[in-house]
């Protein structure tokens, strides 16, 4: 049913004709900040989005020749970030990252009801993609996704959570559970760390997270890990089955995270952001931090490639929005 996946959207793109070297390197005087630079996470400390960026800072700021500050703004599925950044200054000076939730989710859950829409930010380009982990509380007599669902259809009190409504993460879990033929009540938090205090605390049975905090936990005894949401198995847990071995045929949904700037940012000033990530991505330090997280960098995704996914993205989670009936409320 749900056709569309970030991997086979990302590899599609990848065969569009690539800029120029000419038009991709970086000039002589090229734009550079004169100033710190304000780099904003929707999420609070500790989550995939917040360590990505933190991860990027240091040696982006090496390539801008300013200090890059990463700056949390909590709340509302990153939609309090991302509104924050949609009305910044398009000077080069506040960038953010983001992910499906804010940049395309929100307008397909609440079209007219958000602050801000996609034309008000210039994407850069996508950064990063990382499988997403179906974690349970240790005590969930649970081990794969039959006792889960098992589980779920004989305890009608369980609830499961994710760092907000309609973030990426809220509406694949919803997907799987959809496909599964069950119902469990949403509890939405305001970023990835608290979700996963519950999780350990059995306030709630289950959360659908990255690889980079699901891993760590599962490693260490302190959840269970069913399955993993993409199509192949994360080297990360080599043990735990995709949803899709376990019966959910094509199930292939990770999670993306891109670099974003104002709408109607100065082309020098988005062309030396983009070379400067590009060189970023590439350096094999920084590859090798990425891996260690479970994530995998995206590069050479232009501004204009950027901008197609983004439009292919929202049509797919539209898609999956209607057959699965999700709300603002869940």
């Amino acid at each position: 049913m749900f056709s569309l996946t970030l991997h086979r959207a990302v590899g599609a793109l990848f065969a569009i004709t690539a800029l120029t070297a000419a038009s991709t390197a970086v000039a002589a005087d090229a734009w550079k900040p004169t100033k710190p630079v304000r780099l904003l996470v929707g999420f609070a400390p500790g989550g995939s989005a917040d360590t990505l960026a933190r991860l990027l800072a240091e040696p982006l700021s090496q390539q801008l020749g300013q200090t890059v500050v990463v700056e949390n703004l909590a709340g509302a599925g990153g939609n309090i970030m991302a509104f924050r950044l949609s009305q910044s200054p398009a000077d080069g000076y506040t960038i953010g990252i983001a992910a499906a939730g804010s940049m395309a989710i929100t307008h397909v859950l609440n079209p007219k009801g958000t602050n801000y829409k996609p034309a008000d930010f210039t994407p850069i380009t996508l950064a990063a993609v990382q499988p997403n982990v179906v974690i349970v509380n240790k005590d969930v007599p649970a081990n794969n996704l039959a006792e889960l669902k098992d589980y779920f259809q004989k305890t009608p009190t369980a609830t499961y959570g994710t760092a907000g409504v309609g973030i990426s993460n809220h509406l694949i879990a919803e997907t799987m559970l959809y496909k599964m033929g069950v119902k469990v009540p949403h509890a939405a938090y305001r970023g990835a760390a608290p979700v996963i205090t519950d999780l350990l605390g059995g306030h709630i049975a289950m959360t659908m997270d990255n690889i980079s905090t699901a891993a760590p936990l599962a490693s260490q005894g302190k959840v269970k890990a069913i399955a993993v949401a993409s199509i192949k198995r994360a080297p990360q847990l080599p043990n735990v089955p995709t949803l899709d071995e376990q019966g959910l045929k094509g199930f292939d949904m990770p999670t993306w995270q891109g670099v974003f700037a104002p709408a109607g940012l100065p082309a020098d000033v988005l062309a030396a952001y983009y070379a400067a990530l590009q060189d970023v991505l590439k350096q094999p330090g920084v590859i090798e931090k990425m891996a260690g997280l479970g994530s995998e960098p995206v590069t050479d995704m232009t501004p204009e490639k950027t901008s197609q996914f983004l439009e292919n993205d929202r049509k797919q989670w539209a898609d999956i929005v209607k057959a699965a009936n999700i709300s603002l409320e869940q």
